[in-house]
C-alpha cells in the first residue's frame, strides 16, 4: 500500500507560499486532499487572476521557502520539494473531481485552471460539505426525484428537498396501491404494505412482508411527517442527501410492487 513520505521533524516549521498564502511544510504534510483543496481554493479566490498553472502553485513555493521566523528565504531541497508537489497534486485532483475548478482558454498552452461556479460558491460558504453531499446524488436517481427533490437540494433547500422526496414516496404508494386520498402518511403505508395488502409481496414470508411495511412506516413517520407539519432544518446536507437516497430505494420498491400487482391482476 502506498504511503507518502513524511516531512522530517526539523523541516516542519519551514514555510512556503502557495499562490501567495504561506503554509508550513508540517501543515502541508498533515493536510488531507480535502484540506489542501480548500486551501488552494481560498488562495485562488483571494486573487484577481483568472487562471493558474501547476508552476504557479508549486514553482514559487519551491524557490521561496522561509524559516518560521520569516527572515531568511531559500529554495527547498530535493528531499523537501516532493512534499509540496504531492500537496498540489492532491489538492488539484480533489478540486477537479468535485468540479470546483475547470480549464481556462489558456489550457492549450498547458493545464491552467480557474474557479467554476460551484467553486466560487464553495469558497463563499467556506465549506465543501454541500459539494460532498451533492456528489452522493450524482448517480442516477428515480425520475420522480428529479422533479423537485434534486433541484431543491442543489439550491441548498435541504428541508424542502427531503419533503419533496418523501411526498413522492407517499403519492407513488397511493397510486400504485389504488387507494383513495383518505389514506395518508403512516396509515397509507400500513394499508398498502400490510400482509395481504395491495403492495405486499405474497411470495415472501410474512416476517419479510412486515419488515418492508416497517421500512415504509419508519421512513414516512420519521422524515415525511415532521417536515409536513412543522419547520425542520437540516444542518447537514449529507443527512438530507441520505434521506433522498432512502426515498430513491423506496420508490424502486414501489415500482417492483406495481409491476407485480399488475401481473397478478392480469392473471385473474
Amino acid at each position: 500500500m502506498y504511503a507518502k513520505s513524511k516531512v522530517a521533524q526539523v523541516d516542519r516549521p519551514i514555510e512556503v507560499p502557495i499562490l501567495g498564502e504561506w503554509i508550513s511544510l508540517g501543515d502541508i504534510d498533515d493536510a488531507s486532499p480535502a484540506v489542501g483543496g480548500m486551501f488552494v481554493l481560498r488562495a485562488m479566490t483571494a486573487k484577481e487572476r483568472r487562471g493558474w498553472s501547476v508552476a504557479d502553485i508549486v514553482g514559487t513555493a519551491q524557490h521561496r521557502a522561509r524559516t518560521h521566523d520569516g527572515h531568511s528565504t531559500r529554495a527547498l531541497t530535493s528531499v523537501q520539494s516532493p512534499t509540496v508537489e504531492q500537496f498540489a497534486a492532491d489538492a488539484i485532483g480533489w478540486l477537479l473531481a468535485r468540479g470546483l475548478i475547470g480549464p481556462t482558454a489558456e489550457a492549450q498552452h498547458g493545464p491552467y485552471w480557474m474557479l467554476t461556479s460551484d467553486g466560487m460558491a464553495a469558497a463563499e460558504r467556506g465549506s465543501v460539505t454541500h459539494i460532498e453531499a451533492s456528489m452522493r446524488l450524482h448517480a442516477e436517481l428515480h425520475p420522480l426525484l428529479d422533479v423537485s427533490a434534486r433541484p431543491n437540494f442543489e439550491r441548498g433547500d435541504y428541508a424542502i428537498a427531503v419533503l419533496a422526496a418523501t411526498q413522492k414516496v407517499e403519492v407513488h404508494v397511493r397510486e400504485a396501491a389504488g387507494l383513495g386520498k383518505g389514506k395518508v402518511g403512516v396509515n397509507l403505508m400500513r394499508e398498502a404494505f400490510k400482509v395481504g395488502g395491495p403492495l405486499a409481496d405474497a411470495g415472501e414470508v410474512p416476517a419479510e412482508q412486515e419488515a418492508v411495511l416497517s421500512l415504509f412506516v419508519g421512513a414516512i413517520g420519521a422524515f415525511k411527517n415532521p417536515t409536513s407539519h412543522r419547520t425542520v432544518e437540516y444542518d447537514s446536507p449529507i443527512e438530507a442527501a441520505s434521506i433522498i437516497h432512502l426515498a430513491d430505494l423506496l420508490l424502486r420498491i414501489i415500482d417492483r410492487a406495481k409491476v407485480r400487482r399488475a401481473a397478478e391482476v392480469s392473471d385473474e
